[in-house]
C-alpha cells in the first residue's frame, strides 16, 4: 500500500476527520503536520463523539503510531485533555504518541494576541492563539518543545515573551495584562513532564519507519497561507504545500505518495472572507439545518452555498490530487433542484479560474449549472447500485469539471456511512 496523504479541498470542515478514521486502520503511522488547536475534526464510533484539535484521528486506531510532527504549534494544556479524553473512553494513547522536538508551544501571552488582533482587525479567528504562535515562529521568537528541558533557558525565554506581549498591551492598546510568567511556567513544566519521553526527532523517526504512513493535513486548500482566501486564511500551509517543511521530509519522499482531497457535496465556510456561492437568508438555512453545519471547534454556525466546482478545481490542481472524497451527499437529499458554480462572472467577463486577489474574488458572481435532485434518501446507502440516477450524474459532473476521480461517497455521519466508487 502507498502512503497517503488527506487533505481539505474547500475552506476545511470538509469531514476530513471521518475519511481519516475509516483509513487509518490500514496503516501503521498517522501524523498531523500543520496547524494547531483551531483544526477540529469530529468521529463518531458506537454512538460516541469524539472531537479533535490536535491528535491524529487514526489515534483511536491502537496499533497506528501517532505523530505530532514539527509544523503544528501545539497547546499543551489542550493536548493533555485530549489524551485524556481518548484513554477515558479505553484507548492506550500515551506509548504510541511522537511528539516533535521542533513544535512551538501556544502560551496563554498567544491567545491574549489573539483576541486584541481580532478586536482591532476581524477575520473571524477561532481565539485558540494560533496565528500568534505562528508569527513568534517566524519573528524568531517562538519557544520550542524541545527548549523546555533547559529550565533555565525556558524561564527566560518565556519571561522575555511575557515582557514583550505585556509592552504591546500596554503601549498599542492602552490596557494592562493579568499574564504571571511563574504560573505559565509551573503548568507548562507540569504538562512538559507527562509528554518529555515522546519528544522525539520526528523527521529522523519517519524516514525511519518501516510501515506505512498516512499524513492527515487539517483545515483547507482555500484557508492555505500561500494559496488561500489570503488575508482570510490560517497561519500555516494547510494545502500540500505544507508537507515537506511540517514533516521535515524530503520532497522526494511524497513522489508516490496517493493525494487525497476531501470535499462537502456542497460548500462551507465559518469567519470572514470571500465566499462567491454562498446563499442567504431561508435557503441558506435550510442547508446549514440539513447539514448541522455549526463549527466543531468555535460553535459557530457555518456559512453555507452551493458546491463551488471553479475553487475545486483550483485545489485539484495545486494539490495534485489523484481522488477526491464527497461528503455529506445525504443532506442533497431533499432539494428538488441542485446547483453547481461553474465559472464566475465579473464586469461582463467569464472567469474559469479562481482568482488569487480578495478584491476580484469579493466582487465575482457565480454562473451556476442546474442539476436535478434526485429527492430521495441516500442516508447510510453503502452500494453504489442503492444510489439515485440524479445523485450519479452528480458525482459524474464533479469528476468531470475538475478532471478528478470521485472515490468515496460519505452518506451520512456514522462512521459504517460510506461507500467506495473505486478503491485508490
Amino acid at each position: 500500500m502507498k502512503d497517503l496523504v488527506v487533505l481539505g479541498a474547500q475552506w476545511g470542515d470538509e469531514g476530513k476527520g471521518k475519511v481519516v478514521d475509516l483509513l487509518s486502520k490500514d496503516f501503521d503511522v498517522a501524523v498531523r503536520y500543520q496547524g494547531g488547536s483551531n483544526a477540529g475534526h469530529t468521529v463518531v464510533i458506537n454512538g460516541k463523539k469524539y472531537a479533535l484539535h490536535l491528535l491524529p484521528t487514526g489515534v483511536l486506531h491502537e496499533h497506528v503510531k501517532i505523530v505530532i510532527a514539527q509544523g503544528m504549534v501545539v497547546d499543551l494544556e489542550v493536548l493533555l485533555k485530549e489524551i485524556s479524553q481518548i484513554e477515558a473512553g479505553g484507548t492506550k494513547v500515551i506509548d504510541r504518541l511522537y511528539i516533535s522536538d521542533r513544535v512551538h508551544v501556544v502560551f496563554e501571552y498567544h491567545k491574549l494576541m489573539d483576541s486584541l488582533l481580532e478586536r482591532r482587525n476581524k477575520i473571524g479567528t477561532t481565539l485558540r492563539g494560533i496565528g500568534p504562535a505562528y508569527m513568534f515562529k517566524y519573528g524568531r521568537k517562538g519557544i520550542r518543545i524541545g527548549d523546555i528541558k533547559d529550565k533555565d533557558r525556558f524561564y527566560k525565554l518565556l519571561k522575555e515573551n511575557v515582557e514583550f506581549v505585556g509592552e504591546i498591551c500596554e503601549r498599542v492598546y492602552c490596557e494592562k495584562h493579568t499574564l504571571d510568567v511563574d504560573k505559565i511556567y509551573e503548568e507548562t513544566l507540569k504538562a512538559y513532564e507527562y509528554i518529555k519521553d515522546r519528544v522525539v526527532d520526528v523527521s529522523y523517526f519517519l524516514l525511519n519507519t518501516n510501515g506505512t504512513v498516512l499524513f492527515e493535513g487539517a483545515q483547507g486548500t482555500l484557508l492555505d497561507v500561500d494559496m488561500g482566501t489570503y488575508p482570510y486564511v490560517t497561519s500555516s500551509n494547510a494545502s500540500a504545500l505544507g508537507l515537506t517543511n511540517g514533516t521535515g521530509l524530503p520532497p522526494k519522499y511524497f513522489k508516490d505518495c496517493y493525494f487525497l482531497g476531501v470535499s462537502k457535496a456542497y460548500t462551507t465556510r465559518v469567519g470572514e472572507g470571500p465566499f462567491p456561492t454562498e446563499l442567504e437568508g431561508e435557503e441558506g438555512d435550510r442547508l446549514r439545518e440539513a447539514g448541522n453545519e455549526f463549527g466543531t471547534t468555535t460553535g459557530r454556525p457555518r456559512r453555507c452555498g452551493w458546491l463551488d466546482l471553479v475553487a475545486l478545481k483550483y485545489a485539484v490542481r495545486i494539490n495534485g490530487l489523484d481522488g477526491l472524497v464527497l461528503t455529506k451527499l445525504d443532506v442533497l437529499d431533499t432539494f428538488e433542484e441542485v446547483k453547481v458554480c461553474v465559472a464566475y462572472e465579473l464586469d461582463g467577463q467569464t472567469i474559469y479560474d479562481f482568482p488569487s486577489d480578495l478584491y476580484t474574488l469579493s466582487k465575482v458572481k457565480p454562473v451556476y449549472k442546474t442539476l436535478k435532485g434526485w429527492m430521495r434518501s441516500t442516508r447510510g446507502i453503502v452500494k453504489i447500485q442503492d444510489l439515485p440516477e440524479e445523485a450519479k450524474g452528480y458525482v459524474r459532473f464533479i469528476e468531470e469539471y475538475v478532471n478528478c476521480p470521485v472515490v468515496m461517497l460519505s452518506t451520512g455521519p456514522e462512521r459504517e456511512a460510506y461507500l467506495w466508487l473505486r478503491r485508490p
